[in-house]
């Protein structure tokens, strides 16, 4: 009497799972591109000369040795590494502050590229075709800033 075993065994069985997985795998990546998620720049601080940037999962606060700024949306990375966002930027002056005297930030593009730790940004005015000022940050470094006199 000879006894039969239903089912997949061996090899079969190893195929199968690899393929439902590679579905899987495949439906997940697809799914989030779909839904738009992208990666994002780093929280934390970053620095370099004359810039210090704390950036959270919804923006950042940017200080300059004589302004400041402001971003209120996440820094999203396009597949490139690039980002290119609305905010505020903040001109200051050396002296105390004049009583009345309420900062009125004004409407910029913030631009850049995140490689690894390092980012470039830009920042220019909205409506302009002129650079307000370029920088070089490191993520984990403080800015090394010299507020105006």
């Amino acid at each position: 009497m000879s006894t039969r075993h239903g089912g997949l065994t061996g090899a079969p069985i190893f195929s199968f799972v690899l393929g439902v997985s590679t579905i899987i795998l495949v439906a997940t990546c697809t799914s989030a591109a779909a839904s738009g998620q992208s990666r994002r720049v780093a929280a934390g601080s970053w620095g370099g000369m004359g810039i210090g940037m704390v950036i959270t999962g919804t923006g950042a606060r940017i200080e300059y040795d004589c302004a400041h700024g402001t971003i209120s949306e996440p820094l999203r990375l396009g597949a490139d590494g690039r980002f290119d966002v609305r905010g505020l930027h903040f001109p200051e002056h050396g002296g105390p502050v004049r009583e009345g005297e309420e900062p009125k930030g004004r409407p910029v593009r913030y631009t850049g590229h995140v490689t690894g730790d390092t980012m470039t940004l830009t920042i220019r005015p909205e409506g302009s075709d002129r650079d307000t000022g370029s920088y070089k940050l490191v993520r984990g470094k403080t800015g090394r800033i010299r507020k105006c006199l």
